[in-house]
């Protein structure tokens, strides 16, 4: 079972996000790079999936779909830098992150 921490910067960040009425919060991952392939993780406004699986954290739902689930760390903080944005840190430091978010 997935552990999501966020931190109050991120929390608040989520909460000035508008999300259209039939839209949810996914983690969505995507492979990178050619030989020494890479995970790539984007937060995105999407459609649910019959297969999603949600990860509960301070109140906020994100939907994840299987191939993005297995890549995911078992223990993650979400963090918000004005700089940067959003960002997913694990044990083995910062993971790539995108924000595909209005």
């Amino acid at each position: 079972m997935m552990n999501l921490k966020i931190t109050e910067m991120a929390l608040h960040e989520l909460k000035k996000l508008k999300l259209a009425t039939d839209k949810i919060l996914r983690i969505d991952a995507e492979m990178q790079g050619g030989c020494g392939t890479m995970m790539k993780f984007k937060l995105i406004e999407d459609d649910s999936r019959k297969s999603d699986s949600v990860i509960r954290s301070e109140g906020v739902e994100f939907y994840v779909d299987h191939f993005t689930k297995r890549n995911l760390d078992d223990e993650l903080t979400l963090d918000y830098h004005s700089e940067t944005g959003f960002v997913f840190e694990s044990e083995w430091g910062p993971m790539g992150l995108e924000c595909h978010l209005a």
